[in-house]
Order: structure tokens, then C-alpha cells, then sequence
């Protein structure tokens, strides 16, 4: 082999040496410029040390990082009374409607003093009926009690002479008895004369239909010309012009309900308040509902027919309550947050909730009155978060 060909032993043993050392060489340069940065750091971060020139270096003032605060409004705990409503509905119905009708007939009606919403008064005539033969007889049976009573009177003269005759025994004892038993049918004749005349009167009497209370007539049932009969209707008649709903309420529910409590009735957007009359002694077997019978006001403005719905409150005690948007969950379970007077800080607590109504939670345990609870905002927070307070309309901070 030509020799240029073989390594040189001593040219080869530098050359690996040299490639050895460079990276040594970069570790330490690395390492230099590291050392370097830090004690520069150092120099500015040191108070008393100076910087090059003799000019002092400023302290670096390290803040602790605060979270951003959140804006909530608030609420205080206050007593509130939450009775859970009693619901029903219903027709609105007469309080007593009255059927009037005829006690006689085979008479014409002569004339119809009312028409259907009039109101009346009692003792006013509604209707007449023709009293010619009513009228005709009450005269004969006048005539005949007249009749009866002259017989009378003289059967009774006649008995007086007999028992004077009868002292001096110039009459004889049959002729005595005789006059004695014809003063006593005369006096029969004419007691039962008498009672045909209050008969014939009382039948006369019939032809006006007289309304038996105050009311309202709801129906008319009779046109002027037309021949009644017996026990025909005629009117019928709202007594007083009192309306009641009979609202139909769940049997579960009437333990609550007494009479004299007071009672919302709507009807659409129309609200009423009335009161409980009365609840009906028997419970539907097929729709296991009562009736509670509920007065309304004379200018309720609500007719018979007409569908409302009752609302009826039974008395409660106060209790503590919140809005319901302070209550939110957390694991499962109702809490709060708290913000403690003073604090910036909210605390959370868990709560025992009650009952609902008209957007506020009963609160059976877990706050006091007067603590303030997070009602905007309770779904953000966690437990020891800083929060900012909004101001209410008038520029003061909520619930302080």
C-alpha cells in the first residue's frame, strides 16, 4: 500500500482531542452567562446593592394576587308568611234561587209586571192572572156565609124562648131539645160557610203573584196571554241578588279550609274577594271533590254560569324566607352564600328549605333573620370568594 494511504498516528491523536474539548468548552460558556444573569438579578433585586457607576438598585416589591371581585346583590333574611293556598273552581251560582209558580189553574195571565235581571222587591205583584171566576166565587161563598149566619141568629132566638117557656114547663122538653140541636147545626152551617168564603178569598188572592223575598229575576218562564196550570213555574228569582262559586276543591285539601276565611276569586284578570260560607257535608264518590260554597260582594260583577277560580289562604304562622334565587345546590344538597356586616367575603351554609310561594323559599334551618344572603350572582361563587356589592336604584348598596 503507498504510505500516504496509512493514517498518521501523531496528526490523529490531536485531532481527537480537539473534538473532546468542544463541548466541555460550550458547558462552561453556558454555565458563565447563567451565573452571570443571576448576579446581575441578584444586584437589582438585593436592597443595598448598586449597580455599576455606583447608582443604588431599586427593591422589586412582589404584591400578593388578588381574584377579581364579583358583583352580587343581597338580601336579608326576613319572616314571611307562606301558608300554602287552598285552589278550586267553579260555577258561580245563586245563593237561593226561587221557583215561583202558580197554585191554581185554568186561568189566563192578564199581565207580566217583570222581565228576565229586574229587580224586586218583596210583596210586589209579578203577574196577574184573570180573577173573574175566582172573584165570582168568593162572592157566592160571601153570600152563602151570610146566609148561614141569619140562620143562625135565628136558631138561636128560637132557642132562648124555648128555654124560658122551659121554666114555667109550658114547653115540652123534646120541643127544647129540638131547638137545641137546630142552633147547633146552624152554627155549624155557618163556620163551614165561613171557611168556603176564606177559601174563595185565598183563591182570588192567587191570581197576583206576589215575589216572596227581595231579589233578582233570573228567569221568566210565562207570556202574557197564556193559561197556567197547577204548579206551573212562572219566575224564578236570585234571593237578595246574593251570588256564591261553588268551588270544587280536593278532599285533602278541605281540612284547611273553614268557614268565614277570606277568598281570592278570579275570573280572567277580574279578582274578587270573598269569603267561605259554608262547605257541603258530602264529598263526590267519582271525582273525590268537595264544594266549598264561597260568598260574593253585591258588585262582584261576576253572573250565574260564569267559571272562576277560588283561592283561599288558611291563617299561618310567620316564618323565615328568601328569595328563591339564594338557594342554589351544591353535591347534591340547598345552600346559600352569606355575606357576613363588614365583609367582602362570602360564606357558604348549607340550608334546610320549606315551602314555596309567590317566588320566596321557606327557610326551616341554616340562617337567622337579618343575615344577608346572595340572591344575583349565587351561581358563580364558591366559599370564601371576595364579592363587590351592587347598588340598588337609589345608589346605596343592597341589603346594607
Amino acid at each position: 500500500m503507498p504510505d500516504h494511504q496509512m493514517p498518521d498516528a501523531l496528526t490523529a491523536a490531536p485531532r481527537a482531542a480537539s473534538g473532546a474539548t468542544r463541548p466541555r468548552r460550550r458547558g462552561l460558556l453556558v454555565l458563565a452567562l447563567l451565573a452571570a444573569a443571576a448576579g446581575a438579578g441578584l444586584w437589582y433585586a438585593v436592597p443595598g446593592l448598586r449597580l455599576p457607576g455606583g447608582r443604588p438598585a431599586a427593591p422589586v416589591v412582589t404584591a400578593p394576587v388578588q381574584p377579581p371581585a364579583i358583583t352580587v346583590a343581597l338580601a336579608p333574611v326576613r319572616a314571611q308568611v307562606l301558608a300554602r293556598p287552598v285552589i278550586g273552581d267553579g260555577s258561580v251560582v245563586p245563593w237561593q234561587e226561587l221557583v215561583i209558580g202558580t197554585e191554581i189553574g185554568g186561568l189566563r195571565i192578564i199581565e207580566v209586571a217583570f222581565e228576565e235581571g229586574d229587580s224586586v222587591r218583596r210583596g210586589q205583584v209579578l203577574a196577574r192572572l184573570d180573577p173573574a171566576i175566582p172573584a165570582a166565587q168568593a162572592a157566592q161563598a160571601e153570600a152563602a156565609a151570610e146566609e148561614a149566619d141569619a140562620a143562625l141568629r135565628m136558631a138561636q132566638s128560637e132557642l132562648r124562648r124555648s128555654v124560658e117557656l122551659a121554666r114555667t114547663d109550658n114547653v115540652a122538653r123534646q120541643i127544647l131539645e129540638q131547638r137545641q140541636s137546630a142552633a147547633r147545626q146552624a152554627d155549624a152551617r155557618l163556620l163551614a160557610a165561613a171557611a168556603r168564603r176564606d177559601e174563595a178569598a185565598a183563591r182570588l188572592a192567587q191570581t197576583r203573584i206576589e215575589a216572596p223575598a227581595d231579589g233578582v229575576v233570573s228567569r221568566r218562564a210565562v207570556l202574557l196571554g197564556a193559561v197556567v196550570q197547577p204548579g206551573q213555574e212562572m219566575f224564578r228569582l236570585i234571593r237578595d241578588g246574593r251570588l256564591e262559586l261553588a268551588a270544587r276543591v280536593p278532599e285533602l285539601d278541605l281540612a284547611a279550609v273553614h268557614p268565614g276565611q277570606a277568598v281570592r276569586v278570579t275570573h280572567g284578570e277580574h279578582a274578587i274577594e270573598g269569603s267561605v260560607r259554608m262547605l257541603a257535608p258530602v264529598i263526590a264518590g267519582d271525582t273525590r271533590l268537595g264544594i266549598v260554597h264561597v260568598t260574593l260582594p253585591p258588585d262582584s260583577g261576576l253572573r250565574p254560569g260564569m267559571f272562576a277560580r277560588a283561592e283561599v289562604t288558611p291563617p299561618a304562622a310567620p316564618v323565615l324566607a328568601v328569595p328563591q334565587e339564594a338557594v342554589v345546590f351544591r353535591q347534591g344538597g340547598p345552600i346559600v352564600f352569606v355575606v357576613p356586616p363588614g365583609a367582602d367575603r362570602v360564606a357558604q351554609r348549607a340550608v334546610v328549605p320549606g315551602a314555596r310561594r309567590d317566588g320566596l323559599v321557606e327557610i326551616a334551618s341554616g340562617l337567622a333573620a337579618g343575615e344577608r344572603v346572595v340572591i344575583a350572582g349565587a351561581g358563580f361563587l364558591a366559599d370564601g370568594d371576595v364579592v363587590r356589592v351592587a347598588p340598588d336604584a337609589s345608589g346605596v348598596q343592597a341589603g346594607r
